[in-house]
């Protein structure tokens, strides 16, 4: 049996802007391929070593390590010394691993422009010469984390040996779908062996009826994050960019890595998108600018002011995609309306829209978009056959015509969110005021913690720190029985003591 040894790991990058996103974008992305590349998990790291060029000062490559889990593992940041025609903005790793493989088996790793710097690398890493072991997946999903929805019931009731438990992590409307979707779905049951409507040119109707636009400026597709997938697919080259905010909806950033192009995160301002430094973040490399409004986690919206202000700084060719999946439960007036926009000559605006919130549609995956038809056309281009299933399709349609369950949801969604704010205030917390069917809320300490004591209490919710925010909770408001049961839950988890060491749940700078 081979015997353990600690072996060197080189690599190299460079990240797209010194800021702290961009550092921790490229860190994350170089530690992720090597580790990728030489089949190591996170545990055999014994400790790495960075170095940044002198035009790189806004946050440390190894506060992206720990964010990458490796709270044990001795790191160092160093500046590199000036050297006269050396590559802007790199980043340089070293890394020691244990491993049973030899000095030689080591897979270096440069990627993008620092590839320039090993030419005698393939591609990939890997020494010429050298066969790899296994078979080797694209470089670029080095840098996606399979998403994490929110905790199945079934797994908590497995889990925790609990029967009564409330699901407020996932968005989904507590009404259930509409009625008119059901039934209908029921009647479509005996056809399951016919396959459905490619073009679901049925429900694409309905919705040119409804949103006073020809059915080539629509497309129905299993979800609107598979219509995100589809329009990465159509669009991104590698290297190119994206922007979006920091937090917002995932999927974006994932889209863009999948093909293997760069998302450039531009922080919230104050809970909100801020669109004057996402305008300026455009570049040359820069496809597609996303905005989700009512922005996930914090449900928050871009008014039409802002929105109209914003645009005149966007190049033509740059597409502005809306995702407006809670756009149904907006009450402010002065929200951005994104159906007006597609009708603009001068941009192209794509908006999204989904049947998984308050149509109640979240395990059925359908939604739609709306814009430029050559855009349309474009995402036709990748879209598989048969994307949208039949029950899907079937049940959309006869959601769309549920005015009174829709009407119903948004009732129970606004008296919730004032019974949300009354009870936060009563207890001290702060939160963001929404305009979705979620509430994000600060409880002062790590939200890790408090979602598992509120498991307990068979109350599902969302942990903030998956979305950089390590002392937020994000839930779904339910129904006024869900509602009461979540705070009385929340208020007993509270009252315990913060555990020794605990804290807020922040990271420090390592030292």
């Amino acid at each position: 049996m081979a015997e353990t040894a600690v072996r060197g790991l080189r690599g190299a990058t460079v990240a797209s802007a010194n800021t702290p996103e961009a550092i921790g974008a490229a860190t994350k992305e170089l530690v992720q391929a090597l580790l990728a590349e030489n089949d190591i998990d996170l545990e055999s790291i014994a400790s790495i070593i960075f170095t940044v060029t002198g035009d790189l000062d806004a946050q440390f490559p190894a506060l992206a390590a720990r964010e990458l889990g490796l709270h044990h593992v001795p790191l160092l940041c160093a500046r590199e010394i000036d050297v006269p025609g050396s590559l802007p903005r790199c980043i340089r790793v070293l890394m020691h691993v244990n491993t049973t493989k030899s000095q030689k088996e080591m897979r270096h790793v440069y990627l993008r422009e620092a590839r320039a710097l090993r030419p005698d690398l393939q591609v990939n890493g890997a020494v010429p010469g050298a066969a790899p072991a296994d078979p080797q997946p694209r470089p670029a999903i080095a840098r996606i984390e399979p998403y994490e929805p929110g905790k199945p019931i079934e797994e908590v009731r497995r889990e925790l040996g609990l029967s009564d438990i409330i699901k407020l992590a996932s968005n989904e409307n507590p009404l259930g779908p509409s009625p008119r979707a059901v039934a209908a779905v029921r009647d479509a049951l005996e056809k399951l062996h016919i396959y459905p409507d490619g073009a679901a040119r049925a429900l694409r109707e309905a919705l040119s009826h409804r949103l006073g636009l020809p059915v080539e400026q629509l497309l129905v597709g299993n979800g609107s994050d598979g219509i995100i997938k589809l329009l990465a697919e159509a669009y991104l080259e590698p290297g190119d960019e994206i922007v979006c905010a920091h937090p917002t909806f995932s999927q974006y950033a994932f889209a863009a890595r999948l093909m293997g192009a760069r998302e450039v995160l531009v922080p919230l301002k104050d809970m909100r998108h801020d669109l004057e430094a996402m305008a300026a973040a455009i570049g040359p490399r820069t496809k597609a600018v996303f905005i989700c409004n009512p922005n996930n986690p914090t449900g928050t919206t871009v008014t039409e002011a802002e929105f109209a202000a914003f645009m005149a700084k966007v190049p033509r060719h740059v597409l502005v995609v809306l995702d407006e999946a809670y756009q149904e439960y907006v009450e402010n007036p002065d929200t951005v309306q994104g159906r007006r926009w597609v009708d603009d000559q001068g941009h192209n605006v794509l908006v999204l829209r989904t049947f998984s919130k308050i149509y109640g549609l979240a395990a059925l995956r359908v939604g739609y978009c709306m814009g430029p038809a050559p855009v349309i056309a474009a995402l036709k281009r990748v879209q598989e056959p048969f994307q949208t299933n039949a029950l899907a399709q079937i049940a959309a349609l006869a959601a769309l015509s549920d005015e009174e369950h829709v009407s119903e949801s948004r009732r129970v969604n606004q008296e919730g969110k004032r019974y949300f704010y009354r009870r936060l205030e009563e207890l001290g917390l702060k939160y963001v005021p929404t305009e979705a069917n979620f509430i994000l809320i600060d409880v002062g300490r790590d939200s890790r913690a408090v979602f598992q004591e509120l498991l307990r209490h068979g109350v599902i919710v969302r942990a903030g720190a998956a979305f950089g925010l390590p002392t937020h909770l994000r839930v779904t408001i339910g129904t006024q029985e869900q509602n009461e049961r979540f705070f009385a839950a929340l208020a007993a988890v509270l009252s315990q003591p913060v555990p020794k060491g605990q804290g807020a749940g922040k990271e420090e700078l390592p030292q």
